[in-house]
């Protein structure tokens, strides 16, 4: 039998659209923050199954979801904090890439470099070109920079 989420069972989820799974992922995330903390602290078993024993239950999968956060609010009473993720995320590189390619582009303009803050204000909405976070509007900034370069050697 599956543990109840939040202490009702599945039927009494069922009426919300996607409300079942929303929780079921919300579960996987808190189970993976307890044995992620476990690790981190560095807690030994018979230490960790004494906190277990505390909630009445042999394993955090045997908790609903409201003694999964009370579990993990009570390891980080114990000090653990969890780690912001250092991965760049793959999209921030493909902002780079095309922030970088814009200057490129600008600067083969006339006065292309004074132009670039008033084109990605216009275009991007943005006042700096590094506040830019849209690929798309990166983009067409690029296509009309591109078109610029062209009404110039005509």
């Amino acid at each position: 039998m599956k543990p109840a989420l939040y202490g009702h069972d599945r039927q009494t989820l069922r009426h919300v659209r996607g409300g079942e799974k929303v929780l079921a992922d919300q579960r996987r995330g808190l189970l993976a923050k307890i044995h992620v903390a476990k690790v981190q602290m560095g807690l030994s078993d018979d230490y960790y199954e004494a906190m277990l024993t505390a909630f009445k239950v042999s394993s955090a999968a045997d908790m609903t979801i409201w003694q999964l956060e009370n579990f993990v609010k009570l390891l980080r009473s114990h000090g653990w904090r969890a780690a912001k993720s250092r991965k760049e995320k793959p999209e921030d590189a493909q902002l780079i890439a095309l922030r970088d390619r814009v200057r490129e582009e600008a600067a083969n303009l006339e006065n292309g470099d004074a132009r670039l803050p008033g084109l990605a204000k216009k275009i991007c909405g943005v006042d700096h070109l590094e506040w830019c976070r849209s690929v798309d509007k990166l983009e067409r900034l690029l296509a009309v920079l591109r078109k610029l370069q062209k009404t110039e050697k005509q």
